[in-house]
């Protein structure tokens, strides 16, 4: 059944739009082209029962390489017995009579998407109505559904253009000469590691950085050292929390900017020198952190469509330029088969996420087990990212972090000591070029630092720089539509003979 059905108003639709643009298809090839590309709904942007198995036939002749006219169309819908669904060849007739000639089919079609987007909005409403009076209905897969379906609506409504080669030669060549004035030739989010920026350039827009490593050897810490610094240089983020809650991340925070408390001491509330007069000296030594522009969000058993929806929001709300994920295995993604699937369906969740908002995705991951049971140094490898080979072939960048220490190595093979270092191993780079960097790390208090003097941090780049590329929609007044296709239909909206 049509959930519309039962709604007492009539949805959102304009019968000459779709005249309008159906008639266009039928006689002008560069407007058919242009349509078929910038109605993304397909058939379902069209309301009016007899115009989508007539879109629906244009689609399928052009896809086949046929050509798109009123006598295939007529073919093509007798041969399917869709002839009378379609409104019958006088019908057809009258959008070819009638059809609008110049350029203002992308007009036209991007008004349509807005009301195809604004009838599904609706039909998402009624539907949530419904199975909100349903008392077997789980409400975190409720909210899931929810979230999903806005992602999938926003999605159909971002026109994305076409580039030339020659077009985007003049910005290429700008950005270049830009990243020659980087302090440390930084283009991306710096990460607080000079010695991983040098690899980087800084963490670059639209990349899915993995950051995988055994339990307990130092992700979340990881995360905290390059979110932190990149906060306070001016660039906003936000780090989904899956695992600890927003305060258990404030105070491993707090831990790591003192350098002198562990988390679990301060959780404890454990000063065996000072006690409470020392506790209460914290709040006044973290004030830096309150120039940290970092959004928290910690809801469990998160969904990707959650997670994408609400990146989304946090981007056009506050510009965020990156985002960490703490950690992927906690997601949930699409039921629908394995549980390899389901991580792949994270995995290719997180990419879209980065390239749709044009930001980093930094996204923690487990390592399997297959670690523990090699000799030798125990170095971890591409095979052994847990449950899913799709988090190797989604991410841009796979980084391996490896501590000595972890497996009671204390020299490396040159006999020199190996204590409170952390191996930062660059196993997949896209973009650049594979690299092993030491780092120094104390997890005792949960911090990165480079053993050696770090280049200066880059000025943020301005906003549209990180924005989503996306074109705006160039929307006329209804009335201007009205005006334009007024002449070619009567007052009840029949082509006019």
């Amino acid at each position: 059944m049509n959930p519309l059905e039962n709604y007492s108003h009539l949805p959102q639709n304009s019968i000459e739009l779709e005249r309008a643009v159906l008639g266009v298809m039928l006689t002008q090839p560069t407007g058919l082209r242009e349509a078929l590309e910038l109605l993304r709904g397909g058939a379902d942007t069209f309301y009016h029962p007899p115009h989508r198995p007539l879109f629906t036939a244009i689609q399928r002749l052009n896809a086949t390489g046929k050509t798109v006219d009123y006598y295939t169309v007529g073919q093509y819908l007798a041969q399917v017995g869709k002839m009378q669904a379609a409104g019958g060849s006088r019908y057809i007739q009258g959008l070819l009579a009638k059809a609008p000639y110049g350029t203002g089919i992308a007009d036209y079609c991007q008004y349509m998407n807005l009301l195809w987007g604004k009838r599904r909005v609706g039909v998402l409403m009624h539907q949530l109505t419904k199975d909100a009076a349903d008392p077997t209905t789980d409400l975190s897969d409720l909210l899931a559904s929810a979230y999903a379906t806005i992602n999938q609506i926003q999605e159909g409504l971002q026109v994305r253009g076409t580039y030339t080669l020659s077009g985007l030669l003049d910005q290429v060549a700008e950005e270049i000469v830009a990243a020659t004035l980087k302090p440390g030739g930084i283009t991306g989010i710096p990460s607080g590691l000079g010695s991983i920026d040098d690899v980087t350039g800084g963490w670059q827009p639209s990349d899915l950085i993995i950051v995988a490593a055994r339990p307990g050897v130092g992700k979340t810490s990881f995360a905290l050292a390059n979110a932190v610094p990149a906060a306070l240089a001016g660039y906003p983020g936000a780090i989904f929390n899956l695992e600890m809650s927003n305060t258990q991340m404030v105070r491993k925070t707090i831990a790591t900017e003192l350098g002198e408390y562990s988390t679990n001491q301060l959780a404890k509330g454990y000063f065996p020198s000072g006690g409470v007069e020392e506790a209460r000296t914290i709040r006044d030594r973290v004030t830096r952190l309150e120039q940290a522009e970092i959004y928290l969000e910690d809801t469990p058993g998160l969904s990707i469509g959650e997670f994408r929806a609400k990146a989304a929001r946090l981007k056009a709300e506050h510009d965020i330029r990156w985002i960490v994920v703490d950690y992927l295995q906690l997601m949930t993604g699409e039921k629908k088969g394995s549980r390899e699937q389901e991580i792949g369906s994270i995995s290719r969740g997180l990419k879209l996420t980065a390239k749709e908002l044009n930001v980093p995705v930094i996204a923690l991951s487990q390592l399997s087990r297959a670690v523990e049971s090699r000799g030798g140094e125990k170095k971890p490898m591409l095979s052994d990212l847990r449950e899913s080979g799709s988090i190797e072939q989604d991410a841009d960048v796979v980084v391996f972090l490896y501590r000595p220490e972890y497996y009671k190595i204390k020299e490396d093979e040159m006999g020199e000591s190996v204590a409170d270092t952390t191996e930062v191993i660059f196993a997949k780079h896209r973009n650049g070029p594979l690299a092993e960097v030491i780092v120094g790390s104390t997890m005792k208090n949960g911090r990165y630092f480079d053993l050696e003097p770090a280049a200066p941090v880059a000025e943020p780049a301005p906003a549209e720089h990180f924005g989503p590329r996306i074109l705006p929609l160039k929307l006329p007044s209804l009335s201007t539509l009205r005006t334009a296709t007024a002449s070619h239909f009567s007052d009840d909206g029949a082509p006019v003979s």
